[in-house]
């Protein structure tokens, strides 16, 4: 789960610097660079749960749940890398900002901006609601937004 997780914090990395290589650097050739993508997309997060896993050791998991321990900060090696991944994609939209607002709009929720209150899980479980409410709805918002709001403009 945690691999997961972090593949898709990291392929949302990729798809900001994907729509900013369509926005603001368009001479960029992405097919040069797919394999940079796929490093950041998988190899990245394998990385990462790789040295989680040889410096937390035994204590891996939390007791009591399936997932990392927040006692011990084996949690760090989750919210870390993605609160830094997170602060990437707000630089990324804001440099694309400029140039198109409306795109940035529309996917603000595709590069994981609901993820923010997901590192605030952990300390409230009003949070934990919202956190899983955002995520859930990401695809009906989608659909109101392309087949409503954005055919009537």
């Amino acid at each position: 789960m945690h691999l997961f997780f972090m593949a898709a914090f990291s392929w949302m990395l990729v798809e900001g610097l994907l729509l900013w290589s369509k926005v603001v650097s368009v001479n960029l050739c992405e097919d040069r660079h797919m394999k940079y993508y796929y490093l950041i997309g998988w190899g990245l997060p394998a990385l990462i749960v790789t040295i989680t896993l040889a410096s937390a050791a035994g204590n891996y998991s939390a007791d009591g749940h399936c997932w990392l321990s927040v006692q011990n900060g084996v949690i760090w090696g989750f919210a870390g890398p993605n609160v830094t991944k997170l602060l990437c994609r707000i630089f990324i939209i804001t440099l694309i900002y400029e140039a198109a607002v409306k795109a940035v709009l529309v996917l603000l929720p595709i590069l994981g901006l609901t993820w923010l209150c997901g590192v605030l899980v952990p300390f409230s479980v009003v949070i934990a609601y919202i956190f899983s409410l955002l995520n859930s709805l990401q695809s009906v918002f989608f659909v109101f937004l392309f087949s409503i709001l954005f055919c009537s403009i």
